[in-house]
């Protein structure tokens, strides 16, 4: 039986990224963006991201990039002024899931309890997030949807290997996979949000990012008065 217990460890928030890589970021906008544009996007989202984040207090940050060397994640760092704060690791894994999986278990160690994120969600409510780090004083999972099939959180309180297998990822059954894989445990589900993939989304973004909320994503906002007229 699958229990939630308490711990006096701190939560995490771990952002799982791609290293920013011209011509490998944000391919589906090439359509509007050049690719040097899609690189600016998606670092944009990444370093907003962290910084949105590491304000929810008495959580621990944590970025873990994929497809880089140590000596490029620590230029990165660098030269991204990556606070000291964030834990920043390397994914490792053959795909997502083993990657999601391996970086869980290893936060696990220090931290309870875990919620995985991506980065391409910079409108996302911050209350969100703590609600999920709540819900997770009760509850084992918690998920959050996107509106595409995917979720752009997953909070877990003890390791799981089994939600990490047999998923299509980034297909729009990944939430439906993930829920089958619960095996009818009902997780607690947060509000739908959207992510920024498509070159609809940058329309929606922009016309979102026209108002001021808590967390404002400054970075994004400028970047997207620039590439969308």
């Amino acid at each position: 039986m699958w229990g939630c217990h308490f711990s006096s460890k701190r939560p995490a928030l771990a952002v799982f990224a791609r290293y920013p890589r011209l011509g490998t970021v944000k391919t589906r906008l090439l359509g509007v963006l050049k690719p040097q544009e899609c690189l600016d996007l998606h670092l944009s989202l990444l370093l907003d991201t962290l910084e949105r984040v590491s304000t929810i207090p008495g959580s621990t940050v944590w970025l873990y990039l994929s497809d880089c060397s140590p000596d490029e994640m620590a230029s990165f760092c660098t030269s991204s002024h990556i606070s000291e704060k964030v834990q920043v690791r390397r994914q490792d894994g053959r795909d997502l899931g083993e990657r999601l999986c391996n970086g869980l278990e290893q936060m696990l160690q220090t931290c309870r309890p875990v919620i995985l994120l991506g980065s391409d969600s910079p409108t996302l409510p911050l209350n969100y997030l703590r609600k999920a780090i709540r819900i997770l004083r009760q509850s084992p999972v918690v998920l959050g949807p996107t509106e595409d099939g995917g979720y752009y959180l997953l909070g877990l309180q003890d390791f799981r290997v089994d939600l990490f297998q047999a998923i299509a990822w980034g297909t729009s059954a990944v939430l439906q996979q993930t829920l089958q894989n619960l095996r009818g445990q009902n997780p607690v589900l947060l509000p739908i949000w959207y992510d920024v993939d498509v070159p609809d989304d940058l329309t929606r973004l922009k016309r979102d990012l026209s108002r001021s909320f808590e967390g404002y994503p400054l970075r994004t906002a400028h970047l997207l008065q620039e590439l969308v007229n």
